[in-house]
């Protein structure tokens, strides 16, 4: 059974934990990036959604309405969700938790009467950027982001909310 919760203050150590399984399978993140520390710099634990398999956290994602850094363009508050960091642990894969996840972000879309869901990937990754188009998602543009002198390709989806 999956149960999908959102996050509070006592629940970063079960963030850690998933994103953490995620840096030791691979190699997208690093640890820094998921620690409390690196995610605290953009995100409120509220921000963030856990999914439940049988009681074990198993998933996760945030969920925001704004995202200016990676969305450059002016895109107004309630226009848009933003599904940001989403996450499954190695032991959940298989199980279709990614698309669980994505289905209650485009319901939180409805509930909010907000007409899209954006987010934004590593281009470069074909399996993850399948998941995204195979769930409804369309590529908006790609293209390389520079923060900090590193090159990061970038994928930009977005769901159109029926």
């Amino acid at each position: 059974m999956i149960k999908i919760k959102q996050a509070g203050e006592h629940d970063i150590k079960i963030l850690e934990g998933i994103y953490l399984d995620v840096v030791n399978n691979f190699d997208i993140w690093d640890e820094d990036f998921v620690s409390w520390a690196g995610l605290s710099r953009e995100f409120k634990p509220e921000d963030f959604y856990i999914a439940y398999v049988n009681d074990e956290p198993s998933g996760c994602m945030a969920l925001v309405d704004t995202a200016p850094f990676f969305w450059t363009e002016k895109i107004e508050r309630g226009e848009a969700l933003f599904l940001r960091r989403l996450a499954v642990k190695r032991s959940a894969a298989g199980n279709n938790l990614s698309g669980y996840l994505m289905d209650y972000a485009v319901n939180k879309c409805r509930e909010k009467n907000i007409k899209a869901l954006r987010l934004d990937c590593d281009s470069g990754i074909e399996k993850l950027n399948k998941i995204y188009s195979d769930f409804g998602f369309i590529c908006e543009k790609k293209e390389t982001l520079v923060i900090g002198g590193a090159e990061y390709p970038t994928a930009f989806y977005i769901y159109k909310i029926k």
